[in-house]
């Protein structure tokens, strides 16, 4: 899974809530993985921790999404977001046997709406993330994140430092 990752993607991370490190452990917090272009336009997120195949099973489905879409030509960022907003909705369908025709007029990108969108609708994490990003693309990463962690993850975004519990105990 490594190899392919790293073969394909560049990969980063930003610490957004925060957890406590207790007997070497950590507790609490959560973790989203963005599958992003490089400025920032989300093609696809994981919420929440998932095991190896899990994960690798999830970057290959971008990586092939995108192949597909290069070729049929559609390099463009408009053409390139409304091919992935449609297999975000093909998975919906195939996956989860859901379409977007059954939910209310879906919002565009306003916090608020986004926000009304994913805890009005009594869905899984992942099914929230393909109508998320089936209904609203394109969308970058700084349009959503606060969503993804606080209301499908359940999270607090949150700026205070990671505690050690040995050293807080000193």
């Amino acid at each position: 899974m490594g190899d392919y990752l790293n073969t394909h993607f560049v990969s980063s991370y930003q610490k957004v809530g925060t957890f406590r490190i207790a007997n070497g452990q950590k507790q609490g917090g959560n973790v989203a993985s963005y599958f992003c272009l490089p400025d920032g336009q989300v093609l696809h997120v994981i919420a929440g921790p998932v095991n190896g195949a899990t994960m690798l099973r999830e970057a290959r489905w971008v990586v092939e999404t995108w192949k597909l879409a290069l070729l049929e030509k559609k390099e463009e960022p408009a053409q390139l977001s409304e091919f992935f907003a449609k297999a975000h909705a093909d998975r919906l369908r195939q996956e989860h046997g859901l379409t977007l025709t059954e939910f209310r007029q879906l919002p565009k990108a306003s916090s608020a709406e986004l926000t009304s969108l994913v805890i009005d609708q009594k869905l899984t994490r992942q099914e929230r993330i393909h109508l998320l990003l089936a209904s609203n693309s394109p969308l970058q990463i700084e349009q959503i994140y606060q969503v993804v962690f606080e209301k499908i993850l359940g999270e607090r975004i949150s700026t205070n430092p990671v505690v050690d519990g040995a050293l807080a105990a000193n």
